[in-house]
């Protein structure tokens, strides 16, 4: 009769320990579905946070709070794939011709060409179109990257790496808001500069969306590095300025030449 107890108490302690346990099946398929029911209303709740109170995210992303937001990689994802069909190329308009600039890559073009048994003109063709699909979908390489950078800058905070991802994915999904929005703002611009007769080449050259990607970043990274890392001002103005000019590093280099692989592979097969 004892036994028969004991076997009862340990089946039920069992019972209640698969309830509580996060890692369960059951219980992650519960959350997500959860998540997915109440994606709306979460998304709505985090966004003005997102654009209107930098590192707010990213600071209660550990906390009970969090559970009000929609987490950072969903939120992520979610962006990206706004972005993805979205009708604007943002600041991405790569195209073959831009990357003739540096040997090593004329002679990757020149080597396909070869392989394929292509003209110049018909390779490019092919290049461009499939940039155009692909050059959207790899912003997530920039992510970890990113990360990385925030865990050297602040190696003595003694913060995980995850605190720092969890930074990072937060600021890009703001990054993909501000890609879709920064035409926009340059039109606003340009209906303005034309009223007052002022010449219209510098809104559209590289020089002026570089500026804009640094301000506005540098901007954004001020007050979120202020409220998530709570350094003095000077290390703030500092690692700020830093992570800018990371982020457009990131782009202009790792981001960039990492699609011109992919498209060539893509095409190549």
């Amino acid at each position: 009769m004892v036994c028969i107890f004991m076997a009862y108490s340990i089946k039920m302690s069992e019972n209640k320990e698969e309830k509580k346990n996060p890692a369960s099946i059951k219980h992650m398929a519960h959350e997500a579905l959860h998540d997915l029911i109440h994606f709306d209303s979460k998304f709505f709740r985090t966004l003005p946070p997102l654009l209107f109170k930098p590192g707010y995210l990213a600071e209660q992303s550990f906390t009970i709070k969090q559970n009000e937001y929609v987490k950072p990689f969903a939120l992520f994802v979610f962006l990206n794939f706004v972005f993805f069909i979205f009708k604007s190329h943002g600041i991405f308009s790569y195209s073959l011709h831009s990357y003739t600039d540096t040997a090593w890559a004329r002679a990757i073009i020149l080597h396909q060409q070869t392989e394929q048994h292509l003209s110049l003109n018909i390779l490019t063709e092919r290049f461009n179109m499939a940039m155009r699909f692909e050059q959207k979908e790899y912003l997530v390489i920039m992510v970890p990257l990113f990360a990385l950078i925030l865990q050297l800058l602040y190696i003595f905070k003694k913060r995980n790496y995850a605190e720092h991802l969890v930074f990072a994915l937060y600021f890009y999904s703001f990054f993909i808001i501000y890609l879709m929005v920064m035409p926009y703002v340059i039109i606003l611009f340009a209906v303005l500069m034309q009223k007052f007769n002022v010449g219209l080449d510098i809104l559209y050259s590289q020089d002026a969306l570089v500026c804009l990607i640094l301000i506005v970043c540098f901007i954004y990274l001020f007050f979120a590095v202020r409220k998530v890392y709570k350094e003095k001002w000077v290390w703030n103005i500092l690692k700020s300025v830093i992570l800018s000019c990371s982020v457009y590093c990131l782009i202009a280099f790792i981001y960039r030449y990492a699609l011109f692989f992919i498209v060539m592979h893509s095409i190549a097969e």
